[in-house]
């Protein structure tokens, strides 16, 4: 036995059960039957940047709120009147869209958004109740399902695969959705719900295994251990929303192809928070094992996923 394969073993025993509530189906339901109750309205901007080899567009699209999410769209040249594949590329925790030049380079079109309150420039219009007075994004309206910060993210992510699939240069057929971290989670959630996915690639997926996370306040939970541990009296309402969001629980609605990448030291999406998601996962599926690598995409792995894009 390898030392991976060991590794897998382990993983296997310390696999995290899901806790899913009895109407997660139906609020996911009919959260994506809302969304698309709202008329889509889209907007493209031809952008000056100096590529000879494609074209980069910045789209605005709306979405269910009065959040307006600006992307970029990249299209190779000299590939007028065809449809080809597309590449929706979910960026991590705090980051903001690119140019994803070396993704475009495989003959692809490429499409990543901004998500709201981040980095780039799309601009949360949501009303929170609940606030931590600090601006952390996954304290906002933590013990409410119907409004938490998270659902609006997953429904920016799902509105971006509809966009995509209404755009003249993509084959509908072949979009796939890749992301790492926090782009691996909205990957995960575009491809389950957006019903536009052929398949799903996560890498080091963040948003699984939510009680772990807020118990041990890693990355982008730190912020929400500290709210319940000044306000204990959040916690059940808390954890309770956290389910409804939790990859943990949602990979169960995958129904495509999906490739998951592990880095064995990982200390912000550790092993047993992204291998529990995956031994959820149904649909048919494949993980990658990266021995001694931190949170990051590994280059063999990003590799293999433009690999993957060229031979779509």
């Amino acid at each position: 036995m390898n030392y991976c394969e060991t590794k897998e073993k382990e993983l296997q025993a310390k696999i995290i059960p899901q806790n899913a509530k009895a109407d997660l189906a139906d609020f996911w339901q009919s959260q994506i039957a809302f969304l698309r109750t709202v008329p889509l309205s889209v907007s493209r901007t031809k952008l000056d940047r100096p590529y000879k080899s494609f074209t980069t567009y910045e789209i605005t699209y709306n979405t269910h709120d009065e959040t307006i999410i600006h992307a970029y769209f990249s299209v190779p040249v000299g590939q007028e009147g065809k449809k080809l594949p597309c590449v929706v590329y979910y960026h991590g925790g705090g980051g903001q869209k690119t140019i994803y030049a070396d993704v475009v380079a495989t003959g692809v079109c490429c499409f990543a958004m901004d998500v709201r309150s981040q980095a780039g420039t799309s601009i949360d219009q949501a009303e929170y109740t609940l606030t931590d007075n600090m601006g952390n994004l996954m304290a906002r309206d933590l013990t409410d399902k119907n409004s938490f910060y998270m659902r609006n993210i997953y429904l920016d992510a799902v509105r971006a695969m509809d966009v995509v699939a209404t755009l003249p240069e993509v084959d509908p057929e072949k979009i796939v959705t890749f992301g790492a971290s926090q782009g691996g989670a909205l990957s995960f959630v575009a491809s389950a719900f957006s019903g536009h996915s052929r398949k799903c690639y996560s890498c080091v997926p963040s948003y699984c295994c939510l009680h772990n996370r807020i118990e041990l306040g890693t990355g982008v939970f730190g912020p929400a251990h500290k709210l319940l541990q000044v306000h204990p009296e959040l916690t059940d309402a808390a954890f309770d929303t956290l389910t409804y969001f939790d990859i943990n629980n949602l990979v169960s609605f995958l129904k495509v192809d999906t490739d998951v990448c592990l880095n064995l030291s990982d200390e912000i999406c550790i092993p047993q928070f992204v291998y529990s998601p995956y031994s959820h996962i149904t649909a048919p599926k494949q993980i990658h094992y990266y021995p001694f690598q931190p949170h990051c995409i590994p280059a063999d792995y990003y590799l293999f996923f433009k690999r993957e894009m060229a031979a779509l």
